[in-house]
């Protein structure tokens, strides 16, 4: 398992791990989003790193936790995950995407604010992948 994956399963419950497959983020037992399965859109995982001096100066003067604050309050997270990686202050957080225009609005305070580097990946259940290899084996 990569590091993206040995780090996050220590903070899920239920003993439940992640994998990485390609570029899709997949839950086994579902512990990171049960309450959310039958949520209109797509499940996303947004990865935010923030650089040091910049994180640092945004922790003195506050930034950084109003802009998490209101960056929690927009996309209202399944789950969020506060890490490091490479050095770098690390954000992992789980969220309904349900119109793509949302990309900028929340990313752009993230880039501007804390200078941070942001990516999304979808994330799927066990469930939601097991469904997918299924239509695979009817296309064939």
């Amino acid at each position: 398992m990569n590091s993206l994956g040995s780090k996050l399963r220590h903070g899920l419950s239920n003993g439940a791990r992640i994998v990485l497959m390609s570029a899709t983020i997949v839950t086994l037992s579902g512990a990171i989003a049960p309450a959310q399965d039958s949520a209109p859109g797509v499940r996303m995982m947004l990865k935010v790193q923030i650089p040091v001096e910049a994180g640092n100066r945004a922790v003195a003067d506050g930034t950084m936790k109003s802009i998490i604050e209101d960056t929690m309050e927009q996309i209202k997270p399944e789950a969020a995950y506060f890490s490091q990686e490479d050095g770098l202050r690390t954000i992992y957080f789980v969220y309904q995407v349900t119109d793509n225009a949302t990309f900028a609005a929340v990313h752009e305070p993230l880039m501007q604010g804390l200078g941070a580097r942001v990516s999304d990946l979808p994330a799927l259940t066990w469930d939601e992948l097991s469904q997918g290899f299924g239509a695979i084996g009817e296309d064939q």
